[in-house]
Formats: C-alpha cells, sequence, structure tokens
C-alpha cells in the first residue's frame, strides 16, 4: 500500500474502502481494497477531502474478450452494451462447438463430466443473459407499438377536428349568406312598406321624418352606414320618382365637417312618357322645431348635362345636391332647436312654377298639417300682397311726377 499523509488524524476502516480523516478536517482520503489476492490497497485524495469510491467487479465473459473492472452499479448498463453483445456471441459459439467435441480415448470419464458440467452451467448463464435481452427487446417493441397506435389514434382525432372545424365553417358561411338575404328581403319589404305608406305624396315635395339621429351619427362617423334614403315621392301620380340622400357625417370634401344633402332620381313606371333631362329647381329645408322658426334652407338648379338627370337605366341614379348643405357642430350641440326628441326634419320641394325665391321661406313657415289647397291659397295670396306692395310705391312715385 502507498504511504499515507503524515496529517493523518484518523482512520475508519470499512469493508470495501477505508477513510482517513486529517487533522484540519477540511480533506478526506478514501482507500479502495483492491481484488486481487495480495490485498493490495490503493487511494486517491479529492479535491474538496472526500473521494466516492466504487466497487467494481469482472465480467462473467471477461475470458471472451470483455471487460475486466465493471463497477457493480453499471453493471446491467454493460450487459446491454455492444462490447458484451459480441462477446456473448463469442462465448455462445466457443460452447457450441466444446459440445460437438469428440473427447479423447485417454481423457477420463469423470473429467469429461465434469468439463461438461462446466460448460452447462456457462451456457444456462449466457442463456439467462440472452433471456433478459430478449426480454427488453420484446418490451421494446411493444413499447414502440403502443406509441405507434397512440399516435395513429391521435391522428385520427386531429382529423375528426378538422372536419368538424370545416363542417362548422361551412355551416356558418351558409348561415352568413341566408342572413344577407333575409336582410335583403326585409329592407325590401320596408321600403314596399315606406312607399305604401307615402302613396299620397304626388306634389313634388316630402317632409322626411329622421329618427334615432344619435344612433345614425354614430353609424355614419364609423362607418357602419354612411348614409340614408328618405322614402320615395313622386311629382304626380305618373310622374317623376324622386327620394333624398342623407350623409349625416358628411361626403368628399365635407366629410367631418358638413351635413351633406343629396336629390336622386329613382326608375318609375313612368319615365318613357316624361321629359328628359330632368331641369327643375331642387330645394331643401331643415325645420327649426321651435317657435323661432330659423329654418335652414338652400336651393340649387340641375347640371342638365349630368347622368344623374337623365332618365335613370338602373334602379336610381347617382345622387347629386348640396355637400355642405348645413355645419355639423349645428346639429351635433345640446338643446340645438334642429334635433329634438333625437328626431329631425327635412323637406325637399321640387319647383315647377319657377316660384320667386323670396317667397321660399314663407313657404317653409307654413303649417304642414294644412290641407294642400289650404297651403297653396295661402301662397297664392301672400304673392299677390308681395305684388301690390311692390307696385303702390311706383304709382306713388308717378303720381309725384304727374303733379310736377
Amino acid at each position: 500500500m502507498p504511504p499515507l499523509p503524515e496529517d493523518v488524524l484518523a482512520m475508519q476502516p470499512n469493508d470495501d474502502t477505508l477513510t482517513i480523516i486529517t487533522p484540519d478536517c477540511n480533506r478526506q482520503i478514501s482507500i479502495k481494497r483492491a481484488n486481487s489476492d495480495d490485498d493490495e490497497m490503493t487511494y486517491n485524495e479529492g479535491k474538496r477531502g472526500r473521494l466516492t469510491i466504487h466497487n467494481t467487479v469482472p465480467c462473467p465473459l471477461a475470458n471472451f474478450g470483455c471487460l475486466s473492472d465493471v463497477s457493480s452499479d453499471e453493471l446491467e448498463k454493460h450487459y446491454s452494451s455492444e462490447i458484451h453483445q459480441e462477446c456473448l456471441t463469442k462465448a455462445i459459439s466457443s460452447l457450441i462447438k466444446q459440445l460437438h467435441v469428440i473427447p479423447e480415448k485417454h481423457t477420463k470419464p469423470s473429467d469429461a463430466d465434469e468439463n461438461i458440467s462446466g460448460l452447462l452451467d456457462n451456457l444456462n448463464i449466457l442463456s439467462e443473459g440472452v433471456s433478459c435481452i430478449v426480454d427488453d427487446t420484446v418490451q421494446l417493441q411493444q413499447n414502440m407499438t403502443d406509441i405507434r397506435c397512440n399516435l395513429l389514434e391521435q391522428q385520427k382525432q386531429i382529423e375528426l377536428l378538422k372536419s368538424s372545424v370545416e363542417e362548422s365553417n361551412r355551416f356558418i358561411d351558409a348561415t352568413q349568406i341566408n342572413n344577407n338575404v333575409l336582410q335583403m328581403e326585409i329592407e325590401n319589404m320596408k321600403q314596399m312598406m315606406t312607399d305604401i305608406t307615402n302613396q299620397s305624396a304626388y306634389d313634388g315635395t316630402c317632409i322626411w321624418k329622421i329618427t334615432d339621429v344619435a344612433q345614425k351619427i354614430k353609424d355614419a362617423i364609423s362607418d357602419r352606414q354612411t348614409s340614408i334614403y328618405s322614402p320615395p315621392f313622386y311629382s304626380s301620380p305618373t310622374g317623376y320618382k324622386m327620394c333624398m340622400r342623407l350623409y349625416l357625417n358628411g361626403d368628399g370634401n365635407a366629410r367631418r365637417t358638413h351635413l351633406s344633402l343629396f336629390f336622386v332620381l329613382l326608375r318609375g313606371d313612368y319615365d318613357a312618357i316624361l321629359q328628359w333631362p330632368f331641369s327643375y329647381k331642387i330645394t331643401f329645408c331643415l325645420y327649426d322645431q321651435t317657435n323661432a322658426q330659423q329654418h335652414i334652407i338652400d336651393s340649387f338648379r340641375p347640371d342638365v348635362k349630368s347622368n344623374s338627370f337623365q332618365r335613370p337605366r338602373s334602379s336610381m341614379n347617382i345622387a347629386s345636391g348640396i355637400p355642405k348643405f348645413c355645419s355639423l357642430p349645428i346639429i351635433q350641440q345640446d338643446n340645438n332647436p334642429y334635433v329634438r326628441d333625437d328626431c329631425m326634419f327635412i323637406r325637399c320641394m321640387v319647383d315647377f312654377e319657377s316660384t320667386v325665391k323670396t317667397m321660399i321661406p314663407f313657404i317653409c313657415s307654413i303649417n304642414p298639417g294644412l290641407p294642400k289647397n289650404i297651403q297653396r291659397m295661402m301662397c297664392e295670396t301672400e304673392m299677390e300682397r308681395r305684388k301690390s306692395a311692390e307696385s303702390t310705391p311706383q304709382e306713388n312715385l308717378s303720381k309725384i311726377d304727374d303733379s310736377k
């Protein structure tokens, strides 16, 4: 055994190791007994004062070229190693050859029996090793089979999920299409009902009541519905079919700054016998719902060269009108006179008689609840009064000139 350090304080013997503790308690030396016949001892000193000792044993196939020293902790792992498998094959081949060798005549029966017995013992050991390896192989194959089955099952479930998702998407798409169709039918029915309720508007005038103004303004700002249409109205029972189009958040250059109001010609049943292009003056009026009656009024004359005023070839022509009809802050401020109870009223008048411009505010101020003939009579009376008022100063001037 190699000499021990001089500062050895104590020794703790064991079956296979001898632990030595130094005086500074910072080093511990473990000595391992070798597996040789002369009980030779070896030791190693650990870096931190302690050494881990591993017991080693020879492999059963060491005589056939396998390792002579194998750690007892790694013995099972060693049996599965490639070098052990090769040595196992060599050992089996050698034993088979020895079993088939004819014994020499001078060999004693007892010696042959001993040799055969030793060979059979070795063969049993090898058989057990081979059996363990076969069992492990079978277990591994079974595990692989189970894993493959699980993967196939998961793939089937994934395919089923994909199919279910695709079917759900197709159902959602079909539902959306049906909803769109139903929505269009609802809108058409609403339009038909509106047409029925407004069949009496056959004089080129329409007063449009707009409800839920605040919500409609929000829809316009969010681009959910930028414009709305009025119910259609007519110039006569066999005349032009028309409507208004309103942008509550403005259109084009007037977007976000003004309320845009347009006139739209619709395709009617009697268009073939009407005169085209449409050339009559159009007046819009946003009603002040208070007694102040500060109505917002504006007019425009159609551009007869524009396609907007030609005979409609589709359901409606392109809208044309006044993009900056009213400043948005006017109708957006609280308690403004033009929006009350979340409602506003807009009037459209088609002037077929070349009404004097100064008469339009008076016409808009007439109580719309009066019968049409009364309203017309009031307009004629006012026009006569104004004409007489204009002629009186001229007569007075003529009298003055005659007196001179």
